[in-house]
């Protein structure tokens, strides 16, 4: 007797189809690391640009504050020491804004006369007045520290040296004047001496005259500097030097 479904062999089952590997989904170009590193590295370099600019800007500004705060004390003190040399020269000058001032000037025309051996129309009097005028006006000048007016008014050592050169030449000048009018005067009162009276009284001229140029340079330059400049007669160019 047969034994039922013996021999029979079981249908095989169909292969499967192999399994798909898992394909690796690239990120969004903006997500990539590298985009990333690179895009950090460029927004630091743009913030301390930024930071950069923003800094040199608030230093411009307080710089030109700064400035503008130092002008401002030096035409306080420029304007003082304007004041006082004004007030001190008006008697014996003719001021006329940044023009050189024009001090004693009848002493040369009689110094003329007097080598020429013409009316030298001034007499011994009215020279000794002037002298005097002049050493009033001399120690008036000496008298004013303008050290301690430019003191603490935004000046560096090479304008505050040259502002006290300034006072220290006008006032010489007004000095050398005062001796020039004193030697006229002598030459007008003691013939037999002239010529010898006359030459010192020229030498000193010069002199007063000099330092009346050096000093009033200076002291038009600092004025200049300081943002307080004096005006110019008409048809007249600004003074060089130092």
């Amino acid at each position: 007797m047969a034994i039922k479904g013996k021999g029979k062999t079981k249908p095989k089952q169909p292969a499967r189809a192999p399994r798909r590997a898992p394909v690796p989904v690239k990120p969004p170009f903006a997500q990539r690391t590298w985009v990333k590193a690179m895009a950090a590295f460029i927004a630091g370099v743009f913030l301390v640009s930024m930071c950069w600019w923003v800094w040199e800007n608030l230093d411009k500004d307080r710089n030109a504050k700064a400035a503008v705060d130092a002008q401002a004390q030096q035409r306080e003190a420029i304007s003082a020491w304007r004041s006082q040399l004004e007030t001190d020269l008006g008697g014996v000058a003719q001021l006329q804004g940044g023009a050189l001032p024009q001090i004693a000037t009848n002493v040369q025309p009689a110094l003329d006369a007097l080598t020429k051996g013409t009316d030298p129309g001034v007499t011994a009097d009215d020279m000794d007045t002037l002298a005097g005028q002049l050493a009033d006006a001399a120690k008036k000048l000496g008298k004013f520290q303008v050290a301690d007016v430019i003191k603490d008014h935004g000046f560096d050592k090479g304008q505050a040296d040259s502002i006290t050169a300034a006072q220290a030449e006008l006032t010489a000048a007004i000095q050398a004047y005062h001796v020039a009018a004193q030697l006229t005067s002598l030459a007008l009162s003691t013939p037999g001496q002239q010529d010898t009276l006359v030459a010192a009284a020229s030498e000193s001229l010069d002199t007063a005259q000099q330092l009346l140029n050096s000093g009033w340079t200076k002291y038009t330059n600092a004025s200049q500097d300081a943002g307080a400049p004096l005006a110019l007669p008409q048809g007249l160019a600004p003074q060089s030097g130092s």
